[in-house]
């Protein structure tokens, strides 16, 4: 009996050195006498350490519910353990234990100190320790669940988050809210964020402790704010012009700016306009073209705002047969031939003008000069030197004259303002000017103001007269073929604008489109 005994006892010792666990197999199970009172005794199944390591290599992972498993309350464990894998994202979870400390004799608790790495989206690293504490329970060792492990400062129902901190900047309309697409033309839309560039800056981002609706950072990077750009667009007048052009069959444009700053307000065009932009898009202006060349023979002394002119429904001027739209008069007070539009009137000052009085009184009105605007490229027009019958023809808009729609709003913005036109687009880009002319004149503008109020009350504009303080000039210009365009050029209150309308046969398209707009 004893030689067996002995026997058991070396085999025991000889597994010694592979697992502790094996010999508390053998010492607690190996015997007893047979009808012994003593009852069997259960063993531990693992160590602190094993069980410390086993839960932070499941911790985080897929195996998440296997770490939450080893420890005391594995149900509350597993919920706090799910939030915090969701606030960390993609980031990836290390921890390495520690010094593992000597568990004494017939201890049933002990805390092993592990070193945390969290490795974020970004690729930094949030490092800091915990403390692991284990009781025995029974056989085996369990993790004492507290929400310290995951972090020492978090508290109960908490959980680590790390999110972007996302950088402001943004494109604003006039309403200073963020302008969408679909808000202006495609086109215009293209080429102002892509003159605006990306504004939304660099986002940073931050890791901290969620407990509840509060949130406490624990490492981050602040974000680089972006720039923040308003579009002097003004979302009602824009939706106004679009309306008002989307009604008519043919191709039409709208452009519209404040006289006093000369911010752009709306830019319209319809579907039927293809192949360019009221920014760019150059035709002949007719009559609307008498606004440049009636300031030009004031300044040059030819006429007064009262000075009697001939008005013959036909002339022949220098080789030129010039016609009115069916009227005749034997001489007019000048207002009155402008309110008219009567073509052999301005095509007789305009053969006294000298060749740079045209181009050199546009520019003063915006008409022919350049810009470097942020945000469009733009074209006001072409008004060339001329003499004899050019020069006739040009004074009343045909000829080699052209005008884009935002061109001619410019010409109507600076009759209202009397000062030179700065178009932005952008605010805070102000535009470069180049080839742009000197003031308005002075002496003319009241004149001109009379004159366009005029035309509204009681010329060829008349049936807009319901809309008071409205001044303005119509343009019908041959475009060969037997068609012609349609103008009408106008201010009110703080709106200027230049209503276009291809191959409309008169200014009665441009004056509906131009009531439309203005009653929004």
């Amino acid at each position: 009996m004893e030689q067996k005994t002995r026997r058991v006892v070396l085999i025991g010792g000889a597994l010694v050195t592979a697992t502790i666990v094996g010999v508390a197999g053998v010492m607690l199970w190996g015997g007893g006498a047979a009808g012994s009172s003593e009852q069997p005794v259960k063993p531990v199944a693992d160590t602190p350490s094993s069980v410390a390591q086993s839960f932070v290599n499941k911790l985080f992972t897929a195996d998440a519910t296997g770490a939450a498993a080893l420890t005391d309350t594995p149900d509350v464990a597993a919920k706090a353990i799910a939030a915090t894998r969701s606030g960390m994202g993609s980031s990836a979870y290390q921890a390495r234990l520690l010094t593992v400390p000597a568990v004494a004799e017939g201890a049933t608790t002990t805390e092993i100190p592990a070193a945390v790495t969290w490795t974020m989206p970004n690729s930094a690293a949030l490092k800091y320790e915990v403390k692991i504490g284990l009781q025995l329970a029974g056989p085996t060792w369990k993790v004492r669940w507290t929400p310290a492990i995951v972090h020492p400062q978090l508290a109960e129902g908490g959980h680590l988050l790390y999110r972007n901190a996302v950088a402001d900047g943004a494109l604003l309309g006039r309403d200073g809210k963020p302008l969408v697409q679909g808000s202006l033309p495609e086109g215009l839309h293209t080429t102002i964020t892509g003159a605006a560039g990306d504004l939304k800056g660099t986002d940073g981002w931050e890791v901290g402790l969620q407990q509840g609706t509060g949130f406490v950072p624990l490492d981050g990077k602040k974000p680089e704010m972006g720039e923040k750009l308003t579009v002097t667009i003004d979302p009602a007048r824009q939706a106004a012009a679009q309306r008002a052009v989307d009604a008519l069959p043919r191709g039409a444009a709208i452009v519209a700016v404040d006289p006093a700053t000369t911010e752009i307000l709306a830019v319209a065009q319809n579907k039927a306009l293809v192949g360019t932009n009221p920014f760019v898009g150059r035709y002949a202006p007719g009559s609307t073209m008498k606004v440049v060349t009636a300031a030009a023979a004031m300044e040059a002394g030819l006429v007064q705002s009262g000075t009697a002119v001939p008005c013959p429904a036909r002339a022949t001027i220098g080789t030129r047969t010039v016609n009115n739209d069916g009227f005749g008069h034997e001489t007019l007070p000048f207002h009155t031939a402008f309110a008219v539009s009567c073509n052999t009137t301005f095509g007789q000052l305009g053969l006294k003008l000298g060749p740079e009085a045209l181009p050199a009184m546009a520019k003063r009105f915006g008409l022919g000069a350049d810009w470097d605007m942020a945000g469009a490229t733009t074209n006001t027009g072409r008004v060339p030197a001329a003499t004899g019958d050019q020069q006739v023809e040009n004074s009343f808009g045909q000829g080699n004259v052209e005008a884009s729609p935002f061109g001619m709003a410019l010409v109507a913005a600076t009759v209202a303002s009397g000062r030179t036109p700065t178009p932005t687009l952008l605010r805070g880009k102000v535009a470069v000017p180049g080839n742009v002319g000197a003031a308005p004149p002075r002496a003319a503008l009241p004149a001109l103001r009379q004159m366009m109020s005029e035309v509204v009350t009681g010329g060829t504009a008349k049936q807009l007269a319901g809309f008071r303080g409205l001044a303005g000039k119509t343009g019908t210009a041959e475009a060969g073929g037997g068609d012609a365009h349609g103008w009408f050029i106008g201010y009110q209150g703080n709106v200027a604008f230049a209503v276009f309308v291809e191959k409309a046969g008169s200014s009665k398209s441009a004056l509906d489109a131009a009531a439309a707009f203005l009653r929004g």
